[in-house]
């Protein structure tokens, strides 16, 4: 049986990349042949490769750009080297014909390709519309609305969509609330693949000597945010390392990581501050110390995470006022997180073997 998984893996983000490729790798282990989708649209290709040009319009020279274009490189070699993607490549909706009958079984997922506000829009290829609703079982796995609010003037197109797969699984409750709402459908809430798959073997040893606070965020800390890093490195006299973007409270700044680098510093860090989905998702995974700042637009997807893991006091609301370094920042009790994620991880990989096994 040959499956097929669309979902966003043409980007220079590490969480985007890495779920891309857990997701291939926990159904390769189950001895399935199976491959990404290999679809790159116009619009995402002209986002990304803004922030990878060397020379700005003034014609200087634009180091953190040259650094940028190290680390896509990096992230093309991962995918190239770990996973399995389609021979032909498609950068428009009608490329993808070429795939109508190609998969016995399609998935869409994870990741937020349902997220209708985002910068791609509303694109039927990520509910799969491009295949044949006879000769192909569609299935989405851990797929998000993201911060979409309503389907608004697309919701007769996707709940049309929507009916013609199998299952559908979302990665949080708001993108379950959505599927019943608008298109009365039932949506299973599972984890991001990101944590079905083991990365001990991956990662790969960070060549920083002393003991560190990881910073991966995307945007800026505010001047709050900034003082409350200082403030915990300082308390556990820790060096700061910015890793993925360019942070001015960094001792040290690597923006050209690889994933296996990433995942590393992720591994070895003391503490870490990030404003991700899946910054936070790691950190998890590799029991640290951590505090989250939740940003509007990702609140839903991080709150629903880390209240469902009884974490939601590593989070902090930007708006709110943050609170002094005290001794429970230093504390987790991953023994009682571990135990609820220990049986999601069963229940999340039971359910994705079973649709693919459904005859």
């Amino acid at each position: 049986m040959k499956v097929g998984i669309l979902t966003y893996h043409h980007t220079t983000n590490y969480g985007a990349t890495l779920q891309a490729y857990a997701l291939w790798k926990v159904i390769k282990s189950q001895g399935y042949d199976v491959e990404l989708v290999d679809y790159r649209p116009y619009k995402a290709i002209r986002y990304y490769t803004r922030e990878l040009i060397p020379v700005n319009r003034s014609l200087r020279f634009n180091r953190r750009a040259l650094a940028n274009l190290l680390k896509a490189w990096k992230m093309r070699r991962f995918l190239l080297s770990k996973l399995q993607l389609s021979s032909k490549k498609s950068y428009s909706r009608a490329g993808l014909k070429q795939f109508h009958q190609q998969y016995n079984v399609l998935i869409c997922g994870s990741d937020q390709i349902w997220c209708i506000s985002a910068l791609r829009g509303f694109d039927p290829s990520y509910f799969l519309d491009f295949a044949s609703n006879q000769t192909t079982r569609k299935i989405s796995y851990a797929a998000s609305f993201g911060d979409t609010e309503t389907l608004g003037g697309n919701r007769e197109k996707i709940c049309k969509l929507i009916a013609h797969f199998a299952a559908i699984s979302v990665r949080d409750s708001h993108s379950s609330q959505l599927v019943h709402q608008e298109c009365g459908r039932q949506a299973v809430r599972l984890l991001d693949p990101t944590f079905l798959i083991e990365y001990d073997k991956m990662a790969l040893a960070p060549k920083v000597k002393k003991e560190y606070l990881l910073i991966y965020r995307q945007g800026r800390l505010t001047l709050e945010e900034e003082s409350f890093v200082r403030l915990v490195a300082k308390t556990k006299s820790l060096a700061i390392v910015s890793i993925g973007n360019y942070s001015k409270v960094a001792h040290k700044n690597l923006i050209s990581v690889s994933p296996g680098e990433w995942i590393g510093f992720f591994k070895e860090a003391s503490y870490v501050i990030t404003n991700t989905y899946h910054g936070t998702i790691f950190s998890i995974i590799f029991r640290k110390l951590f505090t989250t700042f939740v940003t509007i637009n990702k609140s839903n997807k991080v709150m629903d995470l880390l209240n469902h893991l009884r974490l939601e006091n590593r989070a902090f609301i930007r708006g709110a006022q943050l609170e002094p370094v005290h001794d429970e920042l230093f504390y987790i009790n991953y023994a009682s997180a571990h135990k609820v994620l220990e049986a999601e991880i069963l229940r999340s990989k039971t359910y994705l073997l079973e649709m693919l096994d459904r005859k």
